[in-house]
């Protein structure tokens, strides 16, 4: 009896931890979301003068891809959960853009843009494909590995899930947010669906996108007046059929 009250005691104290850490304070081993994930980089000259003539806003996605891609974000992916980590995706932009919403929410899209290239119907030209992102192919399977992808109660099963719902979702946001009008992120969506499905090879107008377009709509429209929202507030939202 008595051991098993100690192994009892064990998990609540476990549990406590991880809950701890998952709240934002560090966890038993010190790790948290708050991680910086330069601290494995050495000092390269190379580097240096390389970011002096690199554009401000590439700086910031590398940043928040190597933040995504770090071996610590995917275990405490595994322990806190999808939700907790897309909202630390937001939140690590927030903190790389010095708390400007706007930049974030464009950071937290090009943190979880899951198409590596895009391949369009051309009728004079056959197919013709267009890159949208020029990160190493290893970096770039390290950092899908890391996406959040069980979102929703109707996530499909295997390993993709919902990863691409959150590209959607964060894009929406940013458009909502910058242009102040929902309606407009609402027809720049349902623009992309439609030219999805007609321009893109294997592209389809799939209504559970337009859920997550809508759920970022309100959620970057909300945050014009209520500065302190995170995502996972909105992956629950009820949207319009």
């Amino acid at each position: 009896m008595r051991a098993f009250l100690v192994v009892v005691g064990l998990l609540v104290i476990c549990e406590s931890f991880a809950f701890a850490q998952c709240d934002g304070k560090p966890g038993p081993d010190g790790l948290t979301w708050n991680f910086d994930e330069k601290e494995k980089e050495s000092f390269s000259l190379l580097r240096f003068i390389g970011s002096v003539f690199t554009p401000q806003l590439i700086q910031d996605t590398r940043q928040i891809r190597a933040y995504v891609r770090d071996e610590r974000f995917g275990m405490l992916l595994k322990r806190c959960g999808d939700m907790r980590a897309i909202d630390a995706i937001y939140q690590k932009a927030l903190k790389i853009t010095d708390y400007s919403i706007g930049r974030a929410l464009f950071l937290s899209m090009m943190a979880t843009l899951e198409h590596r290239n895009l391949d369009l119907k051309a009728p004079l030209f056959g197919v013709i494909r267009l890159p949208l992102t020029f990160e190493e192919d290893s970096l770039f399977k390290a950092r899908m590995a890391n996406l959040p992808s069980k979102i929703y109660s109707d996530t499909p099963e295997g390993e993709s899930g919902d990863k691409d719902k959150l590209q959607h979702f964060f894009a929406s946001a940013y458009l909502a947010y910058a242009s102040e009008s929902p309606e407009f992120a609402r027809a720049s969506g349902n623009l992309v669906e439609w030219g999805e499905a007609k321009f893109i090879v294997g592209g389809a107008d799939d209504p559970r996108d337009k859920r997550a377009n809508q759920q970022g709509e309100h959620f970057g429209h909300d945050l014009l007046s209520v500065k302190n929202l995170l995502p996972s507030d909105y992956f629950s939202f009820l949207v319009d059929d």
